[in-house]
């Protein structure tokens, strides 16, 4: 079945090979022809010269950097108006503890219901969440309270794996330079593990070359699960930064 064809009674599959799905994506998009090769020669943004590339140590999110903490151009900043957010997060951590010791319901139906809107609420806290990880980390205020880094204060204090602040991280990180995925993220209109899977596909691109690849991967996710929106951005990261690979690699390799 094509992904396109939404249908509830046929769960989409993330390993369609036949490429029909790609095809249909990048039909009406100015960076491919019709064959699905790149459709400008060269590519505007890739010329001769280098590209301006984000820092490994931005898109991987190990480095923090003493930089101002202002909330000007902050995702959500003079959002949400009214209540202060310390309350707000109070409350929220009260609900939750009493959430959390309330007795399961007697009726399955009535825990499949409750489990689909704690997974909606799970989704906007983690949006919340990254907001205010990504300021911790460009203000470099971890180092302020005696840790390495803000993956190493996400694992001190939170308790963390090394996966789980890598990926709170990246979306910290990678989130302000998406505003259609932050909105369409913070209302609900996007699950947790599209937007992980976006923010996966344009760290450490450009900006301008995010902004090229943001609409296209929105589109996609509006229609197809996680996988599907996953193997989009590898393709556009191999059109965008074609030695994106060969670093990310010898990167690895240097973490060994």
């Amino acid at each position: 079945m094509d992904l396109f064809d939404i249908d509830p009674e046929h769960p989409r599959r993330s390993n369609n090979s036949d490429g029909e799905w790609w095809d249909r994506l990048i039909a009406n998009s100015p960076l491919w022809s019709s064959d699905g090769s790149s459709a400008r020669e060269p590519f505007p943004i890739i010329g001769s010269e280098p590209p301006q590339r984000a820092s490994r140590a931005e898109a991987e999110g190990d480095t923090d950097h003493d930089t101002d903490s202002s909330s000007g151009g902050a995702p959500g900043a003079g959002q949400g108006k009214g209540r202060s957010s310390w309350v707000v997060v109070g409350s929220v951590r009260e609900v939750a503890q009493e959430l959390a010791l309330v007795p399961l319901p007697d009726d399955v139906d009535m825990c499949l219901a409750e489990a689909e809107e704690l997974l909606f609420a799970r989704d906007r806290i983690t949006c919340a969440l990254a907001d205010r990880v990504g300021r911790v980390h460009r203000a470099g205020q971890a180092k302020q309270h005696g840790h390495a880094s803000t993956r190493s204060w996400l694992r001190t204090a939170a308790g963390m794996t090394v996966g789980g602040a890598g990926r709170l991280l990246m979306l910290g990180a990678e989130l302000p330079r998406l505003p259609v995925v932050r909105e369409k993220f913070a209302v609900g209109e996007l699950a947790a593990g599209v937007v992980e899977a976006i923010c996966a596909a344009i760290a450490g691109l450009t900006d301008e070359q995010a902004g090229l690849a943001e609409p296209i991967l929105v589109e996609l996710a509006g229609k197809a699960g996680a996988a599907e929106v996953a193997k989009a951005g590898r393709h556009l990261r191999a059109v965008l930064d074609p030695d994106g690979e060969e670093r990310d690699e010898q990167a690895d390799y240097g973490r060994r």
